[in-house]
């Protein structure tokens, strides 16, 4: 792998999110979500907000709650405006929505903050979370590559999709769409078929608690992505209902990682992957989204030893 591409070296990617926080810091009035600041920054969609949490930390949506709300609290402090506009100038669609946020996230309210009383808008001009764009030391790779592979087009998964992250994990909603897409699978008597346990994470989560973040499951009948072996299948007596689609999964090349241990610390490689691997790798990513290909059986594994690849695609 070259590592001479000036394009891909870690100042680079900083410089990107650097992009994408300055125009979020002028457009605090308007609407800022992963998709957006991705474009602003001439990212790939599907991998910015992994990028944006690997530097910064924090999701996009909790940053962008910080500086909504730190710029509140600064404009309650230093003038007399009436709370409503202060709301619409920093994003929220009223005063009722700004003080929400201030008691959900702060635990106080635009009154006490405006009386001076609240010793959280102190602590908000020195969080502990998004205090700033994280430098990378040149050469730090904490990650090493498993291989760098090629999967051939035509390759399709069964999938389905379920919503909902709690306490910041997204495994009732795993469990869900797993439970569903086997249960067809399953019906169709198509489970010694199944060559690979794939998923996706797409969507930035807004919260430990997210209703909308979706977890999508696949099944891989006949071929094996960890192996790049087999004739992929698409049976007939599959029946689609409920969130069951087939899926094209892209192909192209990939760089492929391993992480040994529990689904609860899959952030912490996908962390190291994107923000120093990457960086220092010379490879630039694909407008592909990213995917986790599960290797072992949860319920027959102990977490300590769950074998999970994650897989980047490249151009």
């Amino acid at each position: 792998m070259s590592s001479t591409n000036p394009r891909s070296t870690p100042d680079r990617h900083s410089e990107l999110i650097a992009r994408a926080l300055a125009y979020a810091e002028t457009h605090l009035d308007g609407p800022l979500t992963a998709e957006i600041l991705a474009d602003r920054a001439a990212m790939s969609r599907h991998h910015f907000h992994r990028v944006f949490r690997a530097y910064m930390d924090c999701s996009v949506a909790d940053y962008v709650t910080w500086l909504r709300l730190r710029r509140a609290f600064a404009l309650l402090v230093s003038g007399d405006e009436p709370v409503a506009e202060i709301a619409a100038a920093v994003g929220y669609e009223s005063a009722q929505a700004l003080a929400k946020a201030m008691r959900r996230d702060f635990g106080t309210t635009p009154t006490a903050v405006r009386q001076g009383g609240a010793p959280a808008f102190e602590d908000l001009l020195n969080p502990g979370r998004g205090a700033g764009l994280r430098k990378n030391a040149n050469g730090a790779i904490n990650m090493q590559v498993t291989r760098l592979t090629h999967l051939p087009a035509g390759i399709v998964a069964l999938t389905a999709t379920a919503r909902g992250m709690v306490d910041n994990t997204m495994m009732r909603a795993a469990q869900q769409a797993y439970g569903e897409v086997l249960q067809e699978a399953d019906r169709a008597g198509l489970r010694e078929h199944i060559k690979s346990y794939l998923s996706l994470v797409p969507d930035d989560p807004r919260g430990p608690d997210d209703p909308h973040c979706r977890f999508i499951a696949g099944l891989v009948f006949g071929y094996s992505l960890a192996t790049c072996s087999g004739n992929v299948e698409q049976p007939a007596g599959v029946k689609l209902s409920g969130s069951l689609a087939w899926q094209a999964v892209a192909s192209g090349r990939y760089a492929v990682f391993t992480h040994v241990g529990p689904y609860t610390t899959l952030h912490l490689t996908w962390k190291s992957i994107y923000r120093d691997w990457l960086p220092a790798s010379g490879e630039r990513l694909r407008d592909e989204p990213p995917l986790e290909l599960n290797l072992s059986r949860a319920e027959a594994t102990p977490p300590d030893l769950l074998r999970t690849e994650i897989w980047l695609p490249l151009v």
